[in-house]
């Protein structure tokens, strides 16, 4: 689903109106006064997975519980930002769609299939403004052209990072008790799921995208911790990002040693003199 950005702000309201004179299939995102624009029409894998998901969580979810499963055709609203997650679930009071705007307040679970369109949005963007929903415990993303998940999973003040790769692999989505396993979740997509070896994994983060992280969470990035962070492998840079999630109200040493591999610990006090 390609996602277009409208450059103009505009207020909730002006959102709205937006929406009301959208076209068919589009669906409008909307975060921090910006506008993304969300078009229908992925390829099969993607709807396919996503409807899978969908249902696997839905029939494993407690009858009568508290909590519901819901496809790309319902909204959720975060306080002023608005999406329509691929799936995600909701718990407690924010079950019942509004009557008026038909969307869902909060979610406990967040699943996203990532297409080559909007894969930066939803692991930039998207994923930053997720995070503002304080009763949201797993964040998943779900490639469609490998098997491959990753996941976030809220643990006290920040995320843990997990990458599943292997057919009995299991997510667990512990805040709704459900499993899901990797081999049933690709079932719809044969051709990956028989392949008798995994892809080689992409490089999803790097260097530069944690800088640019670092700086949207608040933390001054100088050369020195640049270059240090120019030494980041993939996995370093992925496990970054999960921990900069969570770097709020710690000391600044003690912030950028927790994002930093152990191995560069002994040229951190240099890189943070730069700091003024």
């Amino acid at each position: 689903m390609p996602a277009l950005r409208h450059d103009a702000r505009v207020d909730l309201d002006g959102y709205d109106r937006l929406c009301a004179a959208a076209e068919d299939g589009e669906r409008l995102e909307y975060i921090d006064g910006q506008v993304f624009r969300m078009m229908v029409g992925g390829s099969t894998a993607h709807h396919a997975l996503t409807r899978r998901l969908d249902g696997l969580i839905a029939a494993r979810l407690a009858p009568g519980g508290p909590c519901a499963s819901f496809r790309e055709t319902m909204r959720l609203e975060a306080g002023t930002a608005r999406f329509y997650p691929d799936v995600f679930v909701a718990c407690g009071d924010g079950v019942v769609p509004d009557p008026d705007t038909k969307g869902v307040a909060g979610a406990a679970v967040i699943l996203e299939v990532l297409s080559p369109s909007t894969e930066r949005y939803d692991r930039g963007r998207k994923w930053l403004a997720y995070q503002r929903l304080p009763e949201l415990r797993h964040f998943v993303l779900v490639a469609q052209d490998q098997r491959r998940i990753e996941a976030y999973h809220r643990e006290g003040a920040g995320w843990r990072y997990e990458l599943l790769q292997t057919p009995d692999a299991v997510l667990r989505l512990d805040a709704i008790a459900v499993t899901l396993r990797l081999d049933e979740i690709y079932a719809v997509v044969p051709t990956l799921a028989t392949e008798s070896e995994p892809r080689p994994p992409l490089a999803v983060f790097g260097p530069a995208q944690v800088a640019r992280i670092a700086g949207l969470k608040g933390l001054a990035v100088p050369p020195g911790i640049e270059a240090l962070l120019a030494e980041l492998d993939a996995e370093e840079c992925a496990a970054a990002v999960a921990c900069l999630v969570g770097t709020e109200g710690l000391p600044r040493k003690e912030q950028w040693k927790n994002i930093l591999p152990e191995r560069l610990h002994c040229r951190l006090a240099a890189a943070l003199r730069e700091i003024s």
